[in-house]
């Protein structure tokens, strides 16, 4: 079956996750017990996985002149990422991101974004989003020029073409956009977020803060809830998908994993239920290696961790069934 390609504008950058018991107090020191470098950018998770997948991806980025940007435009080549508009820039460095983990996996970042702010509208054409599928963004793309301008370029050349729209967003980008936000949200096809940034964002309650978002013009609302599951909401209907359990080793890049579903689920024409119950899955496998990347689980342990569900609810069942049908014909594909 052949798939409308998807574009990922965002970050490329290079994770350095390390394994840490605690955080020492201002001037102290501590022990890293495990260190895993690694190609990661929300944009860039979300196209590998998509491209394991069997959908044709392209990240629009930019990266350094240094041995980080080999590093990462070789990872992503060999799990068939498009890097034909990540160009080297010799401005800045390849995008940087230091990840200490904790015992029980969460994790925080202390992001250098480096050249993957540089891309500039002019690289963005209309010529090039002929038979697009899907633009997928990272709301940190609208935070700094010239990328920012680029970003809403693209945008308003997928509005213009009735390309759907899908982003990622986060709470310091939707804050930075201000009124700008609600331009975005207008006609959006799908928006992935976390229930504590869902009231942050519209200063609200979680369902009144959802009623806000579809109100704005959110056509579909992939609401994360961490080991709760997560919801997939439209005007129409709602989904609520419990958490599956795994062994958590790290977070990183669980978001990307579970909108790489989403996206996978529109493209193949899965229920909303089914598209939940992928990005329940591969948000959950991501959690069980460090980092994102090649090192994220695909559509064989996916398949793997669906057969072993065994849900009493009806509804779930089928949406099980449903994901299992389409990751086989997809993957046979």
């Amino acid at each position: 079956m052949t798939t409308a390609p998807v574009y990922l504008l965002g970050d490329i950058n290079i994770d350095i996750v390390m394994a840490i018991p605690g955080y020492p107090g201002p001037g102290g020191d501590a022990l890293v017990y495990e260190v895993n470098t690694l190609t990661g950018g929300s944009v860039a998770n979300t196209a590998i996985l998509l491209a394991r997948m069997g959908v044709p991806t392209e990240v629009y980025t930019h990266v350094g002149m240094d041995m980080w940007a080999d590093f990462a435009l070789n990872a992503l080549r060999r799990e068939g990422v498009g890097v034909a508009h990540a160009p080297r820039d010799e401005r800045a460095g390849t995008g940087l991101i230091f990840i200490p983990v904790t015992n029980d996996g969460e994790r925080t970042m202390f992001s250098y974004r480096g050249a993957n702010v540089l891309l500039d509208a002019s690289e963005v054409r209309a010529e090039d989003f002929a038979g697009l599928g899907v633009l997928h963004l990272s709301g940190y793309s609208f935070l700094k020029s010239p990328q920012r301008e680029s970003a809403w370029k693209a945008v308003e050349l997928a509005q213009q073409m009735d390309i759907p729209i899908t982003v990622d967003l986060g709470v310091e980008p939707a804050f930075a956009l201000g009124a700008d936000l609600q331009r975005l949200l207008r006609g959006l096809d799908l928006l992935v977020l976390g229930d504590q940034e869902v009231t942050e964002i519209t200063h609200a309650g979680l369902e009144t803060g959802v009623q806000q978002l579809l109100d704005a013009g959110v056509k579909t609302l992939g609401l994360k809830l961490g080991k709760n599951g997560c919801e997939i909401i439209t005007r129409e209907s709602r989904a609520r998908l419990p958490g599956l359990r795994v062994n958590v080793v790290d977070t990183t890049g669980a978001g990307d994993a579970f909108s790489a579903a989403m996206i996978y689920g529109r493209l193949r024409g899965m229920s909303l239920g089914a598209r939940g119950m992928l990005a329940n899955t591969l948000g959950a496998l991501a959690t069980t290696v460090w980092g994102g990347g090649a090192a994220l689980p695909g559509i064989h342990e996916a398949i793997v961790l669906l057969q072993a569900q065994d849900f009493e609810d009806p509804a779930l069942e089928a949406w099980r069934a449903e994901c299992l049908q389409t990751l086989g014909a997809g993957h046979a594909a």
